[in-house]
Formats: C-alpha cells, structure tokens, sequence
C-alpha cells in the first residue's frame, strides 16, 4: 500500500477540480467509457501540475454532482486510477492523488553541470554552437549602463573617506526606490527600503527571519525554481498554489483558501507580475482578495516584483499597495530587467522588518558594493530609455520564438504573455525531460517543467525564454523540432508505462 503524504495538501472541491479537467467527461457517457476519460483527465491534470500531487479529490457524489454525470461513473474512475498506483484511499479519509514514482515534494533538479559539459562535448564532436536556454537573463542595455557607470564614477570621490559600509544601503538609492513605490500610490519612506544584493537575496533572508524549519511555505506552482531552491535549502515545505495557466483569473481563490486552512503556511512566496515561468498577471481585485485571505491566515507574503519595471502604463497596481508593510514584503531588483551582472536588489516593508532582516544580512554580508549602488540610483532615475531598449529587445526574440514555434512545432501550445521574458509551452505528451535530454544532442539546453515545481510534476511543459537574440531562438526552435518527435516516441508516460507515441 502506498504510504499516506507526508505534506499536508488541501482537499479540492468539486468545482475545484472540474475547473482543472480539460475535456467533460459527459460525452462519453452514453459509450461507458466516461470513466476511462475521467481517469485520463485527472491524471493528465496531476502530469500538468495543475492539481499537486498528494491532494484530496472530492467524494463520488460531490464530483457526480458537479459534472452532471452518475455517481457510477465517477465511482469506476476513480476504481481505475487505484488500479493504476494513481489513487491512495484509507478508511475515513478522502482519497489522494500521488504522481507514481515521485514522492510528494521532489521536485527533480535538471543538472547545469551535466548540461553545460554535454553541450560543450556536443559542440566539439558535431560542430555545433551551443545554445543555452535555461537561463532568463537579458544582456545590458549598453549606452545607458555605460552612462549610469560613469556618472557613478565620478560620483565615488564623495564616498572615499568614509568606510564604505552602508548595512541599510546607500541613502540616496533608498530614497530613489521609496520615490518608485510613493509615485506608483504606495506612499513609502527610506526607511522601508532594504538594499539586497538581488531578489533573490530578499526572499532568503525573509525566509530566514520569519519562518523556522519545518514551516510551510506557499508558492505557485509552477515558480521560479531557485525560489524554490532557497525554501528547501532552509528546511522549509512548499505548499504549492497550482496556476490555472490561460485562464482569467490563474490564481485559484477558492483553492488559495483550503491550502492555508490544510497547510497553516507561515510565509507565501508569489509573483503577481508577468509570472515567471507563465507570464501570468494577477488582476487588481485577485490582489486584493489574495493579500486579504493571507492577512486574515496570519501569512505574510513575498511578492516578487522582479520584472515591474519592464511593464507599462495601465498595469495593475503594485502588491504592495494592497496590505499593511509587515503583512506585504515587496522584493525587486534591477539585475533581472537591466543587467545580471548588476547585483542590486531591495526589500519594501515595515521599519522594524527592515530591522531585523538587515541585522540577519550582517552575519554574512555586511554591506553591499557602494560603486554598483551608485549605479543602480543613476539607472533608476531615469529608467524610460533603458527600459524601452529591454523591452524592444523581447519583444522582437518573442514574437521570432512564436513564429518559429508555429512554422516547426505547430503541435506544441504556447501561452502568449503580454510581456516577461518568458514562454511557458504546453507538449501534446508528457516527455519534457526526454526532450531536454535529447536536446542536449543538437547543441540546446531546455529546462523541462519539472524543475519549476514543487511536487515533480508538469513534464508536459517546457520554459523558453526570450531573452536572447532574435536568431539565436529561431535556430534553437528548428534544432528542437529535430528531436521532438524521437523524445515524444521515446519517453515512457508515467500514466501507464506504455510508451507515448
């Protein structure tokens, strides 16, 4: 017998889970085999990662209910998935869904190291430059960095008499930043601004300041995968959020709810803005409702706000905006929209959280470089000019990517994002692994969807970002499409161990 989760996952609701089901299983009825088709649609849901594994599927009656269909049916369908290892039911206790062969809470790590020395062996023996997609990076808007550089330069002299240790940041770029915030309608002052060396270095020190190991952890699913790196290497428990990608409002309230009921997580972890890797955005009054039913959980949220700064007029409201300062920990940095080699970040919230999360930076990073602050505050007081160089750039790689895609992998289903730096693509099987595999071979690395969930699931999937140049993604679109077909033949599905063809 499979043993019972050892994470605490919610229990869907009926309209939950009907939500999630792609196709409806009524038009089978009439054949008998409506519950053939029911098993397939909740394990391709599981596979896709938009139910996690180890939830609670809602009782026959309930799912008959809400799908119109016999409580025979539903019965038989869910008798198949425990045939097929899909379905763990105990005495008194609704049934779970498990993923076999991934434990709840794996989230398998696609090797850089054995990427990159593959694409390196490749490239020698076939010939073929290496093409790199794993990472979402764009390169420097140049003439402006040069600019923001060189007025930072001359700015230095003022600041070499001193020690040089700023453990709250440079006063100017704090106030730079509480100036974004407060002209955005987020009143803020310096004093709620923590400069970080990147996003990234916010969220862990949030993590290591307001949780414990052990604690719950909310995040999306899928999420930036070092996101969840930085939870795990804590010793903290992700709580995943499934996304309904495509959908008008992604974020599921309903099921948001029963997780923080189910899970009592300590921290959420969620990017509202041009989701990475979806490309998602949070409407207004999904923002609000979301910071409302965390505040009233007791959860305070990070809200990654890294790609902010490459949206628009008219885009929904900073998160921040929606909920008290110790509540809403707002972290951006400038090494994702402008440059990575640029390591400047900040964390927006309460003074006394500013507090605690500088005295936690100090006992391993005393202060941030002076020099790369400088420019950050040059860059950030006028950002327009970079800003439009960045955003021309994407918008030419991604609009190239999706054409490719339609001219060489028409079978493949992209969600189209407003903006970001990423595609998230939707396989017709569930082979993303094999693909990035085999990948490898013609010179490409593609990271496959597993790696940007908590719970192993989402091999369907693949990210592509958008970040490189234009020509660069259309040669890595027709070196993919040599592979796909052998990738699609070649990988065993999880959801009968027959091969996918």
């Amino acid at each position: 017998m499979m043993p019972t989760p050892s994470i605490r996952t919610p229990r869907l609701s009926a309209a939950a889970l009907v939500r999630r089901l792609v196709e409806d299983p009524r038009k089978d009825e009439r054949a008998g085999v409506a519950y053939r088709q029911l098993a397939v649609q909740i394990r391709e849901a599981a596979l896709d990662g938009r139910i996690a594994s180890g939830s609670a599927l809602p009782s026959e009656r309930e799912l008959a209910a809400a799908l119109t269909i016999s409580r025979t049916t539903v019965a038989a369908g869910y008798a198949l998935l425990r045939e097929q290892g899909w379905l763990h039911s105990r005495q008194g206790a609704p049934s779970r869904l498990i993923v076999p062969g991934v434990p709840v809470g794996a989230s398998p790590a696609f090797g850089m190291e054995y990427a990159q020395s593959l694409i390196a062996s490749t490239m020698t023996s076939a010939g073929v430059a290496p093409i790199d997609l794993g990472v979402a990076s764009l390169p420097a808007p140049e003439d402006h960095l040069r600019r923001a550089a060189a007025a930072a330069l001359a700015d230095l002299d003022g600041y070499l008499a001193a020690d040089g240790y700023h453990p709250y940041g440079l006063p100017q770029l704090r106030e730079r930043i509480a100036q974004q915030y407060t002209d955005e309608g987020v009143p803020t002052s310096p004093d709620q601004i923590l400069i970080t060396s990147g996003a990234q270095h916010g969220l862990s020190l949030a993590l290591q300041e307001l949780t414990l190991p052990g604690d719950r952890v909310l995040v999306e699913g899928p999420t930036y995968p070092t996101a969840l790196d930085a939870v795990r290497a804590g010793h903290r428990i992700p709580a995943t959020l499934p996304l309904v990608v495509g959908d008008e409002h992604p974020w599921d309230l309903e099921l948001l709810a029963a997780i923080l009921r189910s899970s009592a997580p300590r921290l959420a972890y969620l990017i509202p803005d041009l989701q990475n890797p979806t490309g998602a955005v949070m409407s207004e009054q999904d923002r609000s409702e979301i910071v409302d039913l965390l505040g009233r959980a007791g959860c305070p949220v990070v809200v990654d706000e890294s790609f902010r700064s490459l949206v628009g007029p008219g885009f929904p409201s900073s998160m921040a905006g929606f909920g008290a300062a110790d509540r809403v920990l707002a972290i951006g940095s400038v090494s994702k929209p402008f440059w990575g080699g640029l390591r400047v970040g900040w964390v927006r919230t309460a003074p006394g959280i500013v507090d605690r999360l500088a005295a936690a930076r100090a006992l391993t990073d005393m202060a941030g470089p002076v020099l790369e602050q400088l420019v950050a505050t040059h860059l950030l007081a006028d950002p327009a000019g970079a800003v439009a160089v960045q955003n021309a750039r994407l918008d030419r790689s991604r609009a190239a990517a999706l054409a490719a895609l339609a001219e060489h992998l028409p079978h493949w289903s992209v969600a189209r994002p407003v903006g970001g730096v990423t595609l998230w693509i939707t396989l017709p099987g569930p082979y993303a692994g094999e693909l990035a595999r085999r990948a490898l071979q013609v010179g490409v690395r593609i990271v496959p969807g597993t790696r940007f969930g908590a719970d192993g699931t989402m091999e369907n999937h693949l990210r592509m970002p958008v970040t490189a140049p234009a020509e660069l993604l259309v040669e890595a679109v027709r070196r993919l499409a040599l592979v796909d077909h052998e990738a699609s033949v070649g990988h065993r599905s999880p959801a009968s161990g027959d091969r996918v063809v």
